[in-house]
């Protein structure tokens, strides 16, 4: 048995989805004072920089132990 499905349809409500994904993105960039075609000039670092350092943190500890916030700190 073949389904039939009328694609005009579904393709529609994807296009009018779609829209108004870019239409509030857009909006929400300009009320907040943006420019929503400016290039991200974020904070970017190669992965082996960026990540973080987890030597000071050795051993099994509980979440909750003292001794486990005052090394980090």
């Amino acid at each position: 048995m073949v389904i039939l499905v009328p694609w005009k349809p579904v393709a529609l409500v994807l296009g009018l989805l779609s829209a108004l994904i870019l239409v509030s993105y857009f909006g929400s960039a300009l009320t907040r004072g943006k420019d929503p075609f400016a290039v991200s000039t974020g904070n970017w670092q190669p992965a082996a920089i960026a990540h973080h350092d987890t030597t000071r943190l050795t051993g099994a500890r509980k979440p909750n132990s003292r001794s486990a916030i005052s090394e980090v700190r």
